[in-house]
């Protein structure tokens, strides 16, 4: 891990903070706990979620209730045959029952960490160094990608990249697991605009996770009645052709 001192994230301006009040950090399928992100314009800051309120209120309708995306996302990554093998290669160990495949893509259901606010995120087993692509015309609204650890143990949850872009509507995707530098390495930084399939990263394992996979999901900000956490995930509307 990188030293404090060389630390490089990136935040919004103070306007899009507070439309921004939390972020989510989405780690292996196996988590217990998890970080959201508390943006200011001053600095990037994280707190840890109970876990245990989290739990209490997984089976909650609520989650069930908002609704598919309103936007039609493409999927994150380069979609062809040669991608399904390599998810099932990287299937090696989960549970039969918690594989499944969509699109070109096997992906894991992650039942123990994909709850709550998280539910629809997306597991997609895919290896370290393939492309990430937007999966919708967006702004980059939040950079982290200084890390290059990663491990199966909570000691390693403090060390994810990831980058997060807004959407028309008030949806946010956020991309989880990328290489180090590899946002910057594309050109890119917060505040530059990108167009859907363009790419942004590369899949790389950092942070706490036991696999090669990127961690796919869309949210909102929005208050939902019941909902003490400030975020929902929305079941993703993909392309069925990308």
């Amino acid at each position: 891990m990188s030293s404090a001192g060389a630390k490089r994230t990136a935040s919004l301006s103070t306007r899009e903070d507070s439309a921004l009040k939390i972020m989510l950090n989405l780690f292996c399928p196996n988590d217990f706990k998890y970080m959201s992100n508390s943006l200011t314009s001053e600095s990037h800051e994280r707190r840890i979620l109970d876990m245990d309120k989290i739990k209490l209120l997984a089976n909650d309708p609520m989650w069930d209730q908002q609704g598919p995306t309103k936007n039609l996302y493409r999927f994150p990554l380069p979609s062809d045959t040669e991608s399904l093998l390599a998810g099932r290669k990287l299937a090696s160990g989960i549970p039969d029952g918690q594989i499944y495949q969509i699109g070109n893509f096997v992906a894991a259901q992650s039942p123990e960490s994909h709850i709550g606010p998280y539910k629809w995120a997306v597991d997609l087993l895919i290896p370290d160094g393939t492309p990430v692509l937007a999966g919708e015309d967006g702004k980059i609204v939040n950079v982290v990608e200084v890390y290059n650890t990663w491990g199966p143990t909570e000691e390693f949850r403090d060390q994810l990249n990831y980058l997060t872009i807004s959407h028309k509507g008030g949806e946010y995707s956020q991309y989880c697991h990328l290489a180090p530098n590899s946002v910057s390495e594309n050109g890119l930084k917060v505040g530059d605009k990108v167009v859907k399939g363009q790419r942004i990263a590369s899949v790389g394992k950092t942070g706490w996770t036991d696999r090669d996979h990127l961690h796919f999901i869309v949210f909102r900000t929005d208050k939902l009645l019941g909902n003490p956490f400030g975020f929902y995930s929305l079941e993703i509307r993909f392309d069925s052709e990308k």
